[in-house]
């Protein structure tokens, strides 16, 4: 990681100009503390249309992003967004002649068979055995020994991300994802053929050798072709499932194994000649076999995590994503953190249900209160089921909450104590589940904080 020096404090201080495409939530939540300290200026374009892109024009919308933006005195592009904002930045950027990763850089990665392949050109001790599956569950290739864990080749969130034990089972699986597979990525076909040459579209899925593992994400920058680590954020899943139930950093495996984990995300990008942006690269460590396998590579910061690294490194991943768009080398880390670790919490069900009752505004008031730097955002709505909001197909997330400790272990007694003093309420009594509930089934997933893993 590389610290601030004073010229690139100053030259970071300036004024500049970035358009924010399809901007999220995360984006309202950061930016305005962020701006507040760089004095960049950010002119929002778009909305945020990555629920329900299906019927989104992705080419008009760039056509009239760029005629509306080439007089505005840019010095940059960016978005947070995974599909469509970060392809559609990428594009506009091209097009502005502004610093960027490239469309088809993008694409590539995040078309997952292609980015397999362009992977195991750069680092195959680190790729599973992969291939290519039809839309009606076929194998375009010779298929993989069983089980597999198989994927749209186009998705997020881990939806239709599951394990398949037999051949009948992937073609359901490929039977459930047919409207994914013609409705989301309408966008991305689109796209890919208009930026890449790729003969596979978004419309298949992938099987790949079933891996295991402490998950992490390895956050990462490029710049001008150097590479930068920011972090690595650990992924702690409910117990038999995977799905997470929160987020920790720093991460507790060793130095060895994330010096290994920096080093392969490194020569990927630059095998793939991605550059001049955030990047993410998902991973498993297994601590048996002593490997590490890259899970996926997300072309496009983690918002999720923006505040973790502020409270831990310094330095909030939105502004090294504001630089790098207006081509200012990033500063991953600054003195004076505040914490020495941080938790992104993720109170869910597995159970889909009618959501009575929420937290009010007086006691979301008093959270932010006790905990001026916490991030809490409300995913659901009273009056309404669980699976109304985007869910990832096997639980039900109902809130998200980040906070900054001591330890990892203390950061998760914060998450606690500030979770008790919310009221959700769930349609059966006999299965609700309050927020005391979900802190002490996430007690059960904390394992001492000294414990680290070998390597």
């Amino acid at each position: 990681m590389n610290s601030c020096g004073k010229d690139e404090r100053e030259i970071a201080s300036g004024r500049k100009k970035v358009a924010l495409i399809c901007p999220t939530m995360w984006d309202d939540a950061e930016l305005p503390g962020v701006l507040a300290t760089t004095g960049y200026e950010v002119m929002p374009y778009g909305t945020d249309v990555s629920e329900h892109p299906d019927g989104f024009d992705a080419l008009s919308f760039i056509d009239n992003a760029v005629a509306a933006l080439r007089m505005a005195g840019l010095h940059g592009v960016m978005a947070s967004d995974d599909y469509p904002g970060s392809i559609l930045a990428a594009a506009i950027a091209q097009r502005l002649g502004l610093p960027g990763p490239g469309s088809g850089k993008v694409l590539l990665c995040q078309h997952k068979y292609y980015s397999r392949l362009a992977q195991r050109a750069a680092v195959p001790e680190a790729v599973p055995s992969f291939a290519l599956v039809r839309g009606d569950g076929g194998a375009e290739q010779p298929q993989i020994p069983m089980p597999a864990f198989v994927k749209p080749v186009k998705s997020f969130f881990s939806i239709l991300a599951q394990r398949v034990d037999t051949p009948d089972e992937l073609r359901r699986l490929a039977k459930a994802a047919r409207p994914h597979l013609h409705s989301f990525v309408k966008p991305f076909n689109v796209l890919l053929q208009r930026f890449t040459d790729f003969p596979v579209n978004g419309s298949h899925l992938i099987a790949e050798r079933v891996l295991d593992g402490a998950q992490v994400t390895v956050e990462c920058c490029m710049y001008r072709g150097e590479f930068m680590l920011v972090g690595i954020t650990d992924s702690v899943m409910y117990p038999g499932t995977i799905s997470f139930a929160r987020f920790e950093y720093p991460s507790r495996l060793g130095e060895t194994v994330q010096r290994k984990m920096s080093a392969i995300a490194g020569r990927c990008a630059l095998a793939i000649g991605l550059d001049n942006c955030l990047f993410n690269v998902e991973m498993f460590y297994n601590e048996k076999a002593k490997t590490v396998h890259i899970i996926e590579i997300n072309p496009r910061m983690c918002p999720q995590f923006a505040d973790m690294m502020e409270k831990v490194n310094g330095v909030n991943t939105y502004e090294i994503a504001l630089a790098i768009a207006s081509g200012v080398r990033p500063v991953t880390t600054r003195k004076g953190a505040r914490y020495r670790a941080a938790v992104s919490y993720v109170p869910r069900l597995f159970e889909d249900r009618l959501v009575r009752q929420v937290p009010d505004q007086t006691e979301i008031d008093d959270l932010l209160l006790r905990f001026p730097d916490a991030r809490f955002k409300l995913l659901c709505a009273a009056g309404r089921r669980l699976s109304s909001e985007l869910q990832d197909g096997k639980s039900y997330r109902y809130a998200l909450l980040n906070m900054g400790g001591e330890s990892r272990a203390d950061a998760v007694v914060r998450c606690e104590v500030a979770l008790r003093g919310l009221t959700f309420r769930f349609d059966d009594p006999v299965q609700s589940q309050s927020a005391r509930a979900i802190s002490a089934a996430n007690r059960e997933l904390t394992e001492p904080d000294p414990t680290t893993m070998s390597g």
